[in-house]
């Protein structure tokens, strides 16, 4: 019983210690700053990407960049049953970033993609319910892979 109790706290002991800290980090300040954020494409999407790069703009940083964004989303029907309806689909949405820095007038561009298949279902609500789902997952993936470029865009500056 003892040695149990002295294995759990040398664990402990051991994970505190590690130096470990959250990669996607919700109050990490990053030495640049967003000034102004277009879009084209997909609004709906557009608009999600938008606030979700709310939080660059209010930072203090000498490094201003101006943001243009173009997003295409694309489903395409997959595989069909016996009767010729669509029994999977493939979404896929891409993201043009576009970065200009207004000081020196760096340009910086990445390209985000991300596709996911899906079964169809019978009801067609709970299917349009499900697509929903689908795409507020494959943005918010898409704002961690911008947040990650971020992170190495500003080892860069």
């Amino acid at each position: 019983m003892t040695m149990k109790k002295i294995k759990y706290f040398l664990i402990f002991i051991f994970l505190s210690n590690c130096g470990y800290s959250p990669i996607y980090e919700v109050n990490q300040k990053l030495n640049f700053k967003i000034d102004t954020i277009n879009y084209s494409g997909d609004r709906k999407i557009g608009r999600e990407i938008e606030k979700g790069l709310e939080k660059f703009k209010n930072n203090e940083s000498q490094n201003i960049f101006d943001a243009d964004i173009f997003i295409s989303r694309k489903q395409e029907i997959v595989t069909k049953d016996k009767k010729g309806d669509p029994s999977s689909y493939k979404m896929t949405i891409e993201l043009m970033l576009n970065l200009k820095n207004k000081t020196d007038n760096k340009n910086l561009s990445k390209k985000f993609i991300n596709e996911t298949t899906f079964d169809s279902m019978d009801n067609k609500f709970e299917l349009d319910q499900y697509k929903s789902n689908i795409e507020k997952n494959m943005i918010f993936k898409i704002l961690q892979d911008i947040n990650i470029f971020f992170n190495i865009v500003e080892n860069d500056i």
